[in-house]
C-alpha cells in the first residue's frame, strides 16, 4: 500500500513540475509573439508517422520571417514513462509532394528505401525518401545539399504546404529560432521551377 501511495505521489509531483515548465515555456514563446493554439490534427497525425503514435501536449502558432509557423509539443509512452517529441512547421508558398530527409544510420541503411543522389557526402549523412525520385532530385539540388551538410542535425519533411522539422526531447525556444533559420534556408534553396512545376493543383 505504501509503495502504491508513494508511486501516486511521485506521479503527481512530476505532473505539477511538467505543468509549471509548460507555463514558463508558454511565457517565453509569447514573448516571441507566438501564441498557444489548439493542436492541428494534420500535424498530430504527422508526428505519429515520423516518430511513434502518441498525443499532443501543447501547440504554438505565429510568424517567422513572413512565414506562418507552428511548434507542436508531442509525447508518446516509452518504457520509462512519457517521451517528449517536438515538431516545427514553416509554411511553404505552395503545396508540394511528400519528401523526407532524415539522418542516416546503420538501422535506416538496413531498412533500405533510400534515394541516392549525386553527392556521396550527402548520401553518407542523410536518408531521402519520396514517392517520386525525380521530384527528390529536383528539390535536392547541389546548393540545397550543401546547405544540409552545413546543418547536419536538421531533419525535415515536406507535408503539403509546410516544411516540418522534428526531433526528440523538449526543444528550448533559443533552439527553435536556430532551427527556423535552418528551415528557412531549406525553403529559400528550393529551386523556383520546383515550386512552379510540382505545385499541388
Amino acid at each position: 500500500m505504501l509503495i502504491l501511495v508513494g508511486g501516486v505521489a511521485i506521479l503527481l509531483v512530476r505532473r505539477r513540475r511538467r505543468g509549471t515548465a509548460l507555463r514558463r515555456r508558454a511565457a517565453v514563446m509569447e514573448a516571441q509573439g507566438w501564441l498557444v493554439a489548439p493542436a492541428e490534427p494534420w500535424l498530430v497525425e504527422l508526428a505519429g508517422r515520423l516518430t511513434i503514435k502518441g498525443r499532443a501536449t501543447q501547440m504554438f502558432t505565429g510568424d517567422f520571417g513572413g512565414r506562418g509557423l507552428r511548434v507542436l509539443d508531442y509525447e508518446f509512452t516509452a518504457r520509462r514513462g512519457p517521451a517528449p517529441v517536438h515538431l516545427i512547421a514553416l509554411s511553404l508558398p505552395v503545396g508540394l509532394p511528400r519528401l523526407t530527409v532524415s539522418r542516416d544510420s546503420t538501422l535506416t541503411r538496413v531498412l533500405g528505401n533510400d534515394i541516392e543522389l549525386e553527392s556521396q557526402a550527402f548520401n553518407d549523412r542523410f536518408r531521402v525518401q519520396a514517392d517520386d525520385q525525380r521530384f527528390a532530385s529536383a528539390v535536392l539540388q547541389p546548393r540545397l545539399m550543401e546547405w544540409m551538410l552545413q546543418n547536419p542535425d536538421l531533419q525535415w519533411h515536406l507535408a503539403g504546404n509546410a516544411l516540418v522539422s522534428w526531433g526528440y526531447g523538449e526543444v528550448p525556444v533559443a533552439e527553435v529560432l536556430v532551427r527556423l533559420e535552418a528551415m528557412a534556408g531549406v525553403i529559400d534553396r528550393i529551386p523556383p521551377f520546383v515550386l512552379r512545376d510540382y505545385a499541388a493543383s
